[in-house]
């Protein structure tokens, strides 16, 4: 057997046996780690019919990404559609895996199959967002800037890896422009100037694309989740992402990383080129730490962590791969969280069956009427009733609106919305209406923290129309879930 297909195979099995531990407990249902995947499968069903949004007779931007939603539409007519996440991320890792199996060498074998739990592919395969696809495209730009001081070329892959990778996820801009930058200094003067203009002419066109619908120039999950876009990147809010960063763990070890780049940077004995490529790694670490995340079931921060481990080691080559099991247990202990992660997998994919699952199912098969709800995905992927969402990533006007009582009974009156399944608690706006039920899954809880969901009527709304349509759902729920309906 090849030593290339050892890694591949460790992924596989790495990635089968949470998948069925998870439908195990999930009644042979296969479902993802987070409702955000759902998100874009729902828009991809749109944009497959011409339309950019989730409500059909309206426009949004509710992707995190701009690539990914494109990506799934062809597969949009199947029959399984929403597993073309799982076997398009599947792919990535693969290609992932055999990048760094070339990258670290024959001999580096361990430390590939380090590499595979250290970088959290699985848990990003099992999540269905486009992280895994980031990770690849991250993987390769660090190995071609490793490859750079030695082969002084810019291949093809490398290109295009680097325009793509800010479209598949905007953060990684923060990779993109050092390497470029590194480029450019390096004397690849003319391809990175138009490396950078068709980038800008791409994330331009895209902003403009959504200007032109009325819309913020950043999709409404950049505005949601990143303080520092919603504030326009005010010093404060970038002082306040920076500690917000230093008291987790990942970003604490990620500021470690900054160490031995920071020796190769100063060291008289180093080349400029290693002192260049050393300083594009400082400066991408830095930019994640003071505009990006960490967090969110492992996922945010993967891609700088491989972005900044691989640089490391390239410029430490000669010394570690005479150590390679000892690089390739540090590189474990350095990445402990991701480990944990991939225990907590078939309890997070529980966690969304238990909840966001079973709010599907009430609104597909017992409500079958326009819902407010600040989960998205499961409930509005092939629903043909108006989604009012009240977490603002397909309504925009909710990222400010929802914590007014006023602007959120308009909004529902508009649409025909008479009832609501949210956290009640987290949404002011909205605790005025009328508190039916509660659900409660069972833990432990990774992804669903509150654990409860809560169904409410609106002040105009039948409270008691809603409660017998509860009453017989109460019926089918999994074991472990309890739902209390107040009389």
């Amino acid at each position: 057997m090849k030593k290339e297909i050892i890694p591949v195979v460790i992924l596989l099995v790495a990635i089968l046996v949470p998948l069925i531990l998870s439908m195990r407990e999930n009644d042979g249902h296969f479902v993802y780690t987070l409702d955000d995947p759902y998100i874009h499968l729902a828009l991809s069903e749109n944009v497959a019919e011409g339309h950019y949004g989730i409500n059909r007779n309206e426009f949004t931007a509710p992707s995190s990404s701009v690539l990914w939603p494109f990506l799934l539409v062809p597969f949009s007519t199947i029959s399984f559609f929403y597993l073309s996440p799982l076997f398009l991320n599947a792919i990535f890792a693969v290609l992932t895996v055999l990048l760094l199996h070339r990258f670290f060498g024959r001999k580096g074998l361990f430390v590939t199959i380090a590499s595979i739990f250290a970088f959290n592919l699985v848990g990003l395969v099992l999540t269905g967002m486009e992280h895994s696809l980031q990770l690849l495209l991250v993987v390769a730009i660090a190995i071609g800037a490793s490859n750079y001081p030695t082969n002084r070329r810019v291949p093809l892959w490398l290109a295009i890896s680097l325009v793509a990778a800010p479209l598949v996820r905007y953060e990684c801009l923060a990779v993109s422009l050092p390497v470029l930058v590194f480029l450019f200094a390096a004397g690849e003067k003319k391809k990175a100037l138009i490396l950078f203009l068709v980038l800008a002419v791409l994330l331009g066109g895209y902003s403009l694309f959504l200007v032109s619908m009325d819309l913020s120039p950043m999709p409404a999950s950049v505005n949601a989740k990143s303080a520092v876009v919603s504030d326009s990147g005010s010093i404060a809010s970038i002082l306040g992402n920076l500690v917000n960063s230093l008291k987790s763990f990942r970003g604490l070890v990620q500021l470690f990383m900054l160490a031995p780049l920071v020796s190769v940077f100063f060291s008289r004995k180093r080349s400029r080129i290693e002192k260049l490529l050393a300083g594009t790694a400082m400066v991408a670490v830095i930019l994640h730490l003071v505009v990006g995340r960490s967090g969110w079931f492992h996922r945010y921060g993967v891609y700088m962590w491989a972005f900044s481990i691989l640089i490391s080691f390239q410029l430490y080559r000669n010394i570690l791969e005479k150590q390679r099991i000892p690089a390739a247990i540090l590189l474990l202990v350095l990445s402990a969280d991701y480990l944990s992660g991939y225990t907590k997998i078939k309890d997070a994919s529980g966690n969304i069956y238990q909840q966001q699952y079973q709010m599907r199912r009430f609104v597909h098969d017992w409500l079958q009427e326009p819902v407010a709800v600040n989960d998205l995905g499961l409930v509005s992927m092939g629903l043909d009733e108006y989604v009012l969402d009240l977490w603002g990533l397909a309504t925009p006007a909710a990222l400010q609106g929802a914590s007014d009582s006023a602007w959120v009974d308009s909004a529902a009156a508009a649409s025909g919305v008479n009832y609501a399944i949210v956290y009640r608690d987290e949404i002011p706006g909205i605790q005025h209406w009328v508190h039916v039920a509660r659900m409660q899954i069972a833990p432990p809880l990774v992804v669903c923290v509150s654990g409860g969901v809560d169904f409410l009527a609106a002040p105009w709304a039948s409270a008691d129309s809603l409660r017998v349509k509860l009453y017989d759902f109460m019926e089918t729920v999994p074991c472990g879930i309890e739902i209390d309906i107040i009389r």
